[in-house]
Formats: C-alpha cells, structure tokens, sequence
C-alpha cells in the first residue's frame, strides 16, 4: 500500500512539473521546455566566454573546463544546474542526434575515456549534420566546433534536453 502512495505521489509532483504531457493514449516524458527568449539569451551568454583559457574546475573569466562554462552560463542567468559532466549528463532527457536542437547538451567521452568527460552545448542546427557547439577546449580554451567532424563523432556519447531549474 505504502508502496502504491509513493508511485502515485511521484507521478503527481512529475505530472505538475510539467514533465509528463499526455499525448493521444500515452504519457511522454519531456523535459520542462525552455523559452525560445530563454534559449537565446543562454546562448548569447555563452558567446560571452569565447577565448577565455582552460583551466580543470574553473568556472570564472580567468579559466573554465566545460562544465564550469555551461554551469558559468546557466548560473548567469539565474538557472541551477549540476557543476560537473557527470551530474550534468543525468539532468536532462536524451535526445537522439536527428532530433538535437540550439540549447541541448552534447556529451563525448575523448580520448577513448571510458565514462563522459566532456560537454558542449549547442548553438546553431542548420540542418541535420551541421550541428554547432560551445565549449571549453584544453589546448584552445573555450570556442565553437563542428559535432560533425571526425573527432567529435567519434567521441560523442550522447545528447540531453536539460531540465529548466531556476534559481530560488
């Protein structure tokens, strides 16, 4: 019984959330949609840090890693989000790569690392394979590159639909 008051209780605190929609007869999980207005200031933000050097656990204007750049960005304008890739590639629901979209996260484990070790997020789709992304390079700092590129698919793990948070 206990058991059936939880699972009721979650499904009701998801379902006002805004991450369950009903579509036709079944349930979707979606993650809670950020504006068109809100995309486009996150990335305009992001444009901000190009140039600013690497430096592991940074997240100021003297160094970022990439995690730090997109907790910098989402921070700035006044959303939470996880601090490191790990955590961060959990917050979110996955999208399939045909389906990525200007603010979703992209995740790559480089250098034939065996977990997630690197995160960008997305800034334009012009179509299908021309997929832009920013994020914090060790050797050139934080810039833009292509996902489709030999390196990037390579590495590339995944893409996530972040969850929106707003800071308290």
């Amino acid at each position: 019984m206990y058991k059936h008051f939880l699972v009721f209780l979650f499904i009701g605190i998801v379902s006002s959330c805004g991450l369950i929609r009903r579509v036709g007869s079944h349930h979707e999980v979606v993650a809670t949609n950020f504006t068109d207005a809100e995309i486009k200031t996150l990335i305009h933000t992001a444009e901000q840090y190009q140039g600013i050097p690497y430096r592991a656990g940074g997240s100021t204007i003297e160094g970022m890693d990439c995690s730090g750049l997109l907790y910098s960005v989402y921070v700035a304008n006044e959303f939470s989000i996880p601090r490191v890739s790990g955590q961060q590639a959990q917050f979110g629901l996955s999208v399939p790569m045909h389906k990525i979209q200007v603010g979703d996260w992209l995740f790559f484990r480089t250098n034939g690392a065996s977990q997630i070790n690197h995160i960008g997020l997305v800034m334009q789709v012009n179509h299908e394979q021309d997929v832009l992304f920013i994020h914090a390079s060790t050797s050139k700092g934080v810039r833009m590159d292509q996902l489709y590129t030999n390196y990037w698919l390579k590495s590339f793990d995944k893409a996530v639909r972040p969850f929106k948070n707003k800071l308290n």
